[in-house]
């Protein structure tokens, strides 16, 4: 189960850094280019104000806080985000990274360049050490942390960050090479064409060719702008001149244009295919001169016009016309293609290249690779999964069991011989109740303990009434096909087979068990991560109601937890509160969405333009499978 928390003020006080470049700043280096630029930018921005390598931890802090969740600061390299005060070595840490790694140039910690800001970010601690001092250039092999997968890539001299920062990492390099020309004892620092730059501690960075294309693909961000504006207002006094103009990189360096990809991906292949989908797979062939990107085209024709140099080509995804395009970067090795139909055969195809815009350079010589398969077709069925599991403190005897159809075919029970089997206790006792009449697509069915009790409590009546309906917390519900627990086959189950569920992870003892709108595949296996356990009496019920989709009015109030404020499919009030059970869509009808206390949802879309608040004592949870 992924969880996400969200925490948003509605009245909040922000500080807004500067955002104009300080006037005449450039002034010395207007109409320079070349090496008599560098020198000139050197002289506006060395001599910057200090600091002390703790202070460099307190800083980050604020110039690399979380703009969502100003608690925490973001680790440079795979975007995750850590507590600010959660410094250290270990797992789940952040620590100081020198982006221009000290080794290369032996400068350590001390100032001025092993504390300049310009190039000290957050990192995750075993990320930073995995990095280590290697040089910057395209990667081969996903690095896979002990937090988890990362979006980086690393070889033996060599380590390429994520999409999102290759530009930042550029253009702190850059810093570094002009801020640091050996003045006063300072280290003099210099970018190479070549990885493995520094075996002897020598003041060198690479790959030059590379981090010019970076700094193309990756234009400056307002958190760059933002982050350049904190060093210079708050701290050192001094800006890095290629966010502010990244131009100058150009003029300094060279255009960072590279030449046409030396060779054509290998292993172009189908790897997967559904009723809507098709998943290609490649492996990169870089040879000398590497793929930035590669562009994807798909046809039910299997004829393909060639891209043109100097022409970029928009993500088509739209397939009306029985055609699309799509751009991927390095190192993706693979893309699906979605929303195709079904029972349709596709012709794919890939073309790697190089630079932006005019000078854009597509590899289409040689052999092109191509691949072609067909969706699958579409078999429309039934789906049935347990989708909630109820005791409740105020009355035992209004349990009930709830199973809902998921699937795009309406179930008829006469055929199938379908049960719900319990299990007392996890022992030897079980009792099967069969499963009887019609279950039309995304509708559930309720099973209660007492007809009688269940329409006092909850104003209606059970699809099915059946005294073996004994769930007491600890036992378990399991759906079966074709017989009883004897004969049948499980398809569905809510705990554990032979297990008594006292004291375990799915013990729903006083409580309402329910499976979130994302888990919808029904399995013998129980999986917790598809399920939320809270105590509940039998007002906290929602019996019959389950996947289901709701459009926000905000008819009645901005309160996200009022049913009045959300319409069920044709237009009905919604019967009960959303909860993680539902899709919430959230429209821009009536008054503006207001979350004021403490939920948990699994599924939220939001119109276009559409903005969610989060008032300052409540809490978002949001959980996906």
């Amino acid at each position: 189960m992924i969880k996400f928390f969200f925490t948003f003020a509605l009245a909040f006080v922000v500080l807004t850094a500067k955002t104009q470049i300080p006037a005449g700043y450039y002034d010395n280096a207007a109409g320079l280019s070349g090496g008599a630029l560098k020198a000139a930018l050197h002289d506006i921005i060395k001599g910057h104000h200090e600091l002390s390598y703790d202070s460099v931890t307190i800083a980050l802090r604020v110039t690399d806080q979380d703009t969502v969740d100003t608690s925490k600061v973001v680790c440079l390299y795979t975007g995750w985000t850590y507590g600010k005060y959660d410094f250290g070595n270990g797992s789940e840490n952040w620590n100081r990274e020198h982006v221009w790694s000290k080794s290369h140039g032996d400068f350590g910690t001390a100032p001025p360049a092993g504390t300049d800001l310009h190039h000290l970010r957050p990192a995750d601690a075993s990320v930073n050490s995995a990095k280590n001092n290697r040089d910057f250039n395209w990667g081969v092999t996903q690095y896979i942390d002990g937090s988890g997968p990362t979006d980086c890539y690393e070889d033996t001299d060599v380590w390429e960050p994520r999409d999102e920062v290759k530009g930042d990492v550029a253009r702190m390099i850059f810093y570094m090479a002009t801020r640091y020309e050996g003045d006063n004892g300072e280290v003099d620092l210099e970018i190479v064409d070549s990885v493995d730059t520094s075996p002897n501690k020598e003041p060198l960075y690479g790959k030059l060719s590379t981090l010019l294309a970076w700094n193309q693909s990756d234009p400056v961000s307002t958190w760059e702008q933002r982050r350049n504006d904190s060093i210079y207002y708050l701290y050192q006094h001094n800006r890095n001149p290629f966010i502010d103009h990244p131009e100058y990189i150009d003029s300094i360096w060279g255009t960072g244009t590279l030449a046409e990809p030396s060779n054509h991906v290998t292993n172009f292949t189908v790897a997967a295919t559904t009723s809507s989908s098709v998943t290609l797979t490649w492996n990169n062939n870089d040879g000398a001169v590497p793929a930035q990107n590669y562009l994807l085209l798909i046809n039910e024709t299997g004829t393909f016009t060639p891209p043109a140099d100097s022409v970029e080509y928009p993500n088509d995804t739209d397939l009306s016309d029985s055609a699309g395009v799509f751009n991927v970067s390095h190192n993706a090795q693979t893309y699906t293609w979605q929303g195709l139909p079904a029972g349709t055969h596709f012709y794919f195809t890939i073309y790697p290249y190089n630079n932006q815009g005019n000078s854009i350079d597509y590899k289409t010589d040689s052999i092109v690779p191509q691949t072609d398969d067909s969706t699958d077709i579409q078999l429309y069925s039934p789906v049935l999964i347990i989708s909630e599991v109820t005791h409740p403190s105020n009355k035992a005897t209004a349990k009930y069991v709830e199973i809902t159809n998921v699937g795009q075919a309406d179930m008829d029970f006469s055929s199938g011989n379908w049960y719900l089997s319990i299990q007392s206790n996890g022992g030897a006792t079980w009792r099967d109740v069969p499963i009887t009449g019609f279950l039309k697509v995304d509708s559930s069915l309720t099973l209660a303990y007492s007809d009688s009790i269940f329409n006092l409590y909850y104003n209606k009546h059970p699809d099915i009434a059946s005294g073996n309906i004994t769930g007491n917390g600890n036992d378990g519900y399991f759906l079966f096909l074709g017989g009883n627990h004897n004969n049948g086959t499980m398809t569905d189950a809510y705990g554990v087979v032979d297990q008594n569920g006292t004291g375990t992870n799915w013990e729903y003892e006083d409580s309402r068990a329910y499976r979130i709108y994302t888990a919808a595949t029904p399995d013998s296996v129980w999986h917790a991560d598809e399920w939320i356990i809270v105590s509940a009496a039998t007002q906290d019920m929602t019996p019959g109601w389950h996947h289901r989709m709701l459009t926000w009015n905000g008819s009645v109030s901005s309160d996200v937890n009022n049913k009045a404020n959300w319409e069920e499919t044709g237009g009905t009030e919604a019967h009960y509160p959303p909860d993680a059970g539902c899709k919430l869509i959230f429209t821009s009808a009536g008054t503006s969405p207001v979350i004021s206390v403490n939920s948990t949802f699994s599924t939220i879309e939001l119109i276009q333009g559409v903005s969610l608040s989060i008032s300052n004592s409540a809490v978002l949870e949001i959980i996906s499978k």
